[in-house]
C-alpha cells in the first residue's frame, strides 16, 4: 500500500509535470508553481471562489504569508475587495488577488479604485471565458453537458491599463515566472492576465461515481469532452485518482487523435 507521504510526493511532481507542459494557453499549475517561487515574503494572497480555488490553493506559502479566500461561502469576485482591505490594513506587506475571469468581471470597478488610492495591489487572473467550476460541477454532479457558462471574452490587460494598473499578459508556460516576476517588481498596481485551458480542478479526488457522471456528460455530447477527457489522463493522474482509473478505458473514447 503506498504510504501518505509517497502519495504526496507524487501528487506534487504531477503538478510540477503539468507546470512544465509546453502546450499553449498553459496550464494553470505553470501559474501557481511559479507564483510560488517568485511571491515574496510576507505576501498576503487573497482567493476567489471556482476553478480558481483549487489554483490558488496550490500555491506553496511559506511561514509569515497568509491565505485568504471566500471557502464554504463561495461568493465570486471575493479576491480583489480582500486584497484591498489587506494592503490598506497592511500597507508595508505584498498582497496577491489571485482571481478568476468570472470573479473578476464583477468588480472591474475597483482597479480603478486601486489606481486611485496607489495600492500596490497585484492581481493575477487566470482567464477561460468560462464559469470553470459550473461546467465540471454539470458534469460531475449531473452528468449533462455544459450549459450557459460562457463569458464575453475581455481582455483583462486593456481594461487594467486604462485604470491606471500595468498590464501584463502571459499565455507560455516558459514565461510565466519572469512575466510574474516583472509584476510583483513593479511599483505600484498591476494585473496579470494568464490564459488557461481545460484542466480538471479536482483530477485526483474525483470519485468513480462522478466520473461516470461526467462520461455521461459527454455521451450527451459535451463540447469540450476531447480536451478535459485529455486532461483526466495525462500521465501520473490516474494511478492517483481511482475514480479516473476506474473509468480510464471510458474516457480515453472521447480523446480525439
Amino acid at each position: 500500500m503506498i504510504g501518505s507521504r509517497e502519495l504526496y510526493d507524487q501528487w506534487w511532481e504531477l503538478q510540477r509535470r503539468r507546470a512544465a507542459d509546453p502546450a499553449v494557453p498553459m496550464k494553470p499549475q505553470a501559474v501557481t508553481c511559479a507564483l510560488s517561487e517568485v511571491i515574496p515574503d510576507g505576501a498576503i494572497l487573497t482567493g476567489d471562489a471556482g476553478t480558481v480555488s483549487s489554483w490558488g490553493s496550490r500555491v506553496m506559502l511559506r511561514r509569515g504569508m497568509q491565505f485568504s479566500f471566500s471557502g464554504t461561502l463561495c461568493s465570486m469576485g471575493s479576491a480583489l475587495p480582500y486584497a484591498m482591505g489587506a494592503q490598506i490594513a497592511y500597507p508595508d506587506r505584498p498582497v496577491v488577488a489571485f482571481v478568476g475571469d468570472g470573479g473578476l468581471a464583477m468588480c472591474l470597478g475597483e482597479l480603478a479604485t486601486l489606481a486611485q488610492h496607489r495600492l500596490p495591489v497585484k492581481v493575477v487572473v487566470l482567464r477561460n471565458d468560462t464559469l470553470g467550476l459550473e461546467v465540471w460541477e454539470q458534469n460531475a454532479y449531473l452528468g449533462n453537458p455544459q450549459y450557459a457558462c460562457d463569458l464575453s471574452p475581455i481582455d483583462f490587460v486593456k481594461v487594467a491599463e486604462g485604470c491606471g494598473l500595468k498590464g501584463f499578459h502571459v499565455q507560455e508556460a516558459g514565461q510565466v515566472r519572469d512575466v510574474l516576476a516583472r509584476a510583483l517588481a513593479h511599483d505600484g498596481p498591476a494585473l496579470v492576465e494568464c490564459v488557461d485551458p481545460h484542466e480538471p480542478p479536482f483530477g485526483e479526488t474525483v470519485t468513480p461515481a462522478q466520473v461516470a457522471k461526467m462520461v455521461q456528460a459527454y455521451e450527451r455530447g459535451e463540447r469540450a469532452a476531447s480536451p478535459m477527457a485529455a486532461n483526466l489522463l495525462a500521465p501520473g493522474r490516474p494511478p492517483l485518482s481511482p475514480g479516473v482509473d476506474q473509468h480510464a478505458e471510458d474516457i480515453g473514447r472521447y480523446i480525439r487523435g
